[in-house]
Order: structure tokens, then C-alpha cells, then sequence
């Protein structure tokens, strides 16, 4: 949650707002106060409420930066309408305001114009006065990394002379994370917080970067520190929630992501991975039911995610033997445009493997294969539904029968390959196996094999731990 929606200064503000709306008086605020409220709606999902606000913002004072700041992200990132946002920002007054600048770059990267956005800053540079100037290098290189573009990051950050800032410090991390060195990332994060014990963003970002390394009970100690700080911080909830589930300590996971899920109603990780441990446990009723929250949440904000949602519905109908149940959720999902319709009948197959009938199973399979003219990340696919419903030998027996070149394409395969060799006890495979998937594909490694090696141990130590410690 943002620090400042926290504060006892906006709660106060917001509560008299909120009363004299419902007594039906008016309330006299500035522009900067109403659009916090409406960014404060606006960040609980309540898109329609913040509109309202910047609304009423902009009947008293046409032109004024924050509101229209409000409705051109909300017209960029809720409505997908890059052009509505430009529109917007072009409305503000204060053509030197630096929020001015910065939106019209936020389009322009959101549209996948990040050179022009960049050119763009730099026409502005000689519009900065000397106090700014600092500022804005710095902003600038945090918009560049919130939008995961390291090398116009770093090309900001070095215009910047101070190098001992805590935002350039951050930028610094963040960057290497995008970069996926999770480790100096981490160094980095800690290093502030032996300045900065007390910021609970810091502990946030250092249990996403061990989190992402698979330090799981690090992150929940990091993500605990940050909740007694605030313990409204939606970040830390969710990665103490996901390091939990990864355990699979599931009964607490299912707590925070509930908590979570209350502060953020519009953001479904929330609902959706609590539906995902319930329906771990075999709680599949109020998994669905978590599920199907999601959804609703996915349709009005993030309809990117619905793919995912309709995914684990069709395997929870699936685990219950819903066979009709899986297939709408398979249906709705193949009325998406980001659909793949080869993945999509590998996962009827699935259902059908999962619920006894291998003949019917066996036709889906190969008219995936065979549509998709035997590419290797459907063979994949349908080794790994194989191999979760126990036909093991014949999992491994596709995998085997992968290319070099195919391997190249799906270097994760090496992982399930290993993990096969070891069900079917083939030592020899297996340590070979386990040595090129921790060397081609680490993070698929720990994901797939870790369970079988100290917790924290790197993919890199797999092999030299599995040669010395046999368990087959």
C-alpha cells in the first residue's frame, strides 16, 4: 500500500470527504487533495469513483495537472488507450511542469515507443533549471525501470552525479533485477536498509529479490520485518503468501493472500492464489469460489490475466472430475485472442488423462502434435501431462526423443527429463540430466527438482550434492 494512503493525514482527509459526500455537502479542496483521493480510489480498483473525483477536481480548476495526471493514466493503463492519454496530458496548463513531462514519456513507453520517449526527455533537459535537474534524471530513470527497460535506466542514472542517493541506490538494484542478477539486487537493498532499517519498501524489495533466488525463508523473514513496519504493505503480504505456498505451507499462505486480496480487490493474485492453495488441499468448492472471484476482479482490470485464471479453473473442475465444467473454462479460454490453440488441446487432453480416459487423451495429444507440426514446446507439453498423471516411461520416452536443436528451443526439458529418470530410477540419467538442466535452465531446475536438495542450495550445487547423497 502506498505509504501516504496509510498516513494518518490522508485517512483524515479521505474520512471527511467521505462524509460530506454522503451528507450531500461540499467540501472545499484543492486539486492536489482531490486527485489523491482519486488516486486513492483509483488504486483500490474503483475506477469509475476516481473519475469522479478528477471530475470534480477539474470543474474548479480547469487545466490543473493532478486530475488530469489521474485520467490519463487511468485512459493508459485501465482503458489501454494510449491516445485518450496523450489527449489528456495535453489538457494540462503547465507545459513546464515536470508530472507533464513525465507522462507524455509514460505513454510513450507504455505504446512501445521507448527511443521516442527518450528523445523526448532529453528535450526537456533544456527546460530544467538547476534544482530540477537532479530530479529529474533520477525520475526518469525509475520510469525506465517501472516499465522494465534497463539500458535507457542506466543511460539516465549515469547523467546523474549523486551516486550516494537513495534513489539512485534503488535504481541501481532494480535494475540488476530486471537483469535477473536477483543476488546483487539483494546486496544492493541491503545495503540501504543499513541506512534505512526502518523502510519497509527496502524489505519488501530484498524478500522479491531472495524470493526470486529461492531463499523462501529469508523472504518471509525480510516480508515480516515489512509487515511490522505497515502492516498494510500489500508487497510484503504477497511475497510472505508466496514463499509460504512454495513451502507448501498452504493453511498460512491462504491468510496473507487473503489479506492481500482485501487491501488490493482489484489486483486478483490475491483471490487467485488463494484458490489455487485451497483447491491444494482439496478444498475445491471454495477454491472455485476464490477462482471465480478472480475472474470477475481479471474482467474489469486485468483482462491479460484471464488466461491464467481459466487455466487453473479447468484443472480445479478437473481434480473434482467436472469433465463439462473444465471444458467451458477451456472454451472461455480459447475465445482469447492471446490463446494458443495447440496448448489449448494438450490441455483437453489433460483433463480427459486426468479423468481416466486415455483413448479420448491420446486424440487430443496428437492432433496437437501433429497441428503443430511436432513443435517441441507441444511435445513438452504432453510429456509433462504424462508424466503429472503417472505414465512416466512414456513422458520419458518423448522427451528422449527430442533433437538437440529441440532441446535448444526447450532447454527446460532437460529438467523433466531428470526428474523421469529419477521416478524411474536411472541413476546415471539422471545425475547426467540433472547436470545440463541446472547448467541450460537453473530456474526450471529448482522449481521442478529442488525438493530433493537443501532448501536454499543453488541448481549450480545440485549435481556435485545428487552424485554424493544417492537416493535411487
Amino acid at each position: 500500500m502506498d505509504s501516504y494512503f496509510d498516513s494518518k493525514e490522508f485517512r483524515d482527509l479521505l474520512a471527511r470527504y467521505e462524509e460530506a459526500q454522503q451528507r450531500g455537502e461540499s467540501l472545499y479542496l484543492d486539486s492536489d487533495q482531490l486527485s489523491d483521493i482519486g488516486d486513492y480510489y483509483h488504486w483500490r480498483g474503483d475506477t469509475n469513483r476516481a473519475l469522479a473525483v478528477a471530475d470534480e477536481a477539474l470543474s474548479m480548476f480547469e487545466g490543473a495537472t493532478s486530475p488530469l495526471l489521474l485520467k490519463a493514466r487511468i485512459a493508459l493503463l485501465r482503458e489501454n488507450n494510449p491516445k485518450k492519454a496523450m489527449q489528456l496530458a495535453e489538457q494540462i496548463e503547465d507545459k513546464y511542469d515536470l508530472d507533464y513531462y513525465n507522462i507524455k514519456a509514460e505513454i510513450l513507453i507504455a505504446s512501445l515507443k521507448s527511443e521516442e520517449a527518450d528523445l523526448w526527455m532529453e528535450t526537456c533537459l533544456d527546460q530544467l533549471s538547476e534544482h530540477d535537474y537532479d530530479d529529474f534524471v533520477l525520475d526518469t530513470a525509475l520510469l525506465f525501470i517501472d516499465y522494465e527497460q534497463p539500458a535507457f535506466a542506466r543511460k539516465w542514472l549515469a547523467k546523474s552525479s549523486e551516486t550516494e542517493l537513495p534513489d539512485y541506490k534503488e535504481v541501481v538494484g532494480r535494475i540488476h533485477y530486471c537483469e535477473g542478477d536477483y543476488k546483487a539486487c539483494e546486496d544492493v537493498f541491503e545495503q540501504l536498509l543499513d541506512e534505512h532499517p526502518y523502510s519497509a519498501y527496502y524489505w519488501d524489495m530484498t524478500a522479491c529479490a531472495q524470493l526470486a533466488q529461492g531463499h523462501l525463508s529469508d523472504a518471509i523473514t525480510s516480508s515480516e520485518y515489512a509487515i511490522a513496519i505497515n502492516p498494510n504493505d500489500e508487497d510484503a503480504l504477497l511475497y510472505k503468501a508466496q514463499a509460504l505456498m512454495k513451502l507448501k505451507n498452504y493453511e498460512e499462505a491462504i491468510v496473507y493472500f487473503e489479506r492481500h486480496g482485501a487491501l488490493r480487490p482489484a489486483n486478483i493474485d490475491g483471490p487467485l492464489n488463494a484458490g489455487l492453495c485451497k483447491t491444494y488441499l482439496n478444498r475445491y468448492d471454495e477454491g472455485v469460489a476464490d477462482l471465480l472471484k478472480a475472474e470477475k476482479a481479471a474482467k474489469e482490470h486485468i483482462p491479460g490475466r484471464l488466461v491464467d485464471i481459466y487455466l487453473e479453473l479447468a484443472f480445479a473442475y478437473s481434480q473434482q472430475g467436472k469433465i463439462a465444467e473444465a471444458m467451458e473454462a477451456i472454451d472461455k479460454m480459447e475465445r482469447l485472442p492471446e490463446s494458443n490453440v495447440d496448448e489449448i488441446t494438450v490441455l483437453r487432453g489433460h483433463v480427459y488423462l486426468e479423468n481416466q480416459h486415455p483413448d479420448e487423451a491420446q486424440d487430443f495429444f496428437r492432433q496437437a502434435v501433429e497441428h503443430s507440426i511436432y513443435s517441441p514446446i507441444i511435445l513438452l507439453r504432453v510429456a509433462i501431462s504424462l508424466y503429472d498423471n503417472n505414465y512416466i516411461q512414456v513422458a520419458y520416452n518423448i522427451l528422449t526423443g527430442l533433437t538437440p536443436s529441440d532441446f535448444q528451443k526447450i532447454p527446460q526439458a532437460y529438467a523433466y527429463l531428470s526428474i523421469c529418470a529419477y521416478d524411474l530410477g536411472l541413476h546415471q540419467e539422471y545425475l547426467n540430466y540433472l547436470k545440463t538442466a541446472a547448467e541450460k535452465a537453473p530456474s526450471e531446475t529448482a522449481s521442478i527438482l529442488g525438493f530433493l536438495f537443501p532448501e536454499g542450495m543453488e541448481p549450480s550445487d545440485y549435481y556435485s550434492y545428487a552424485k554424493n547423497h544417492p537416493t535411487i
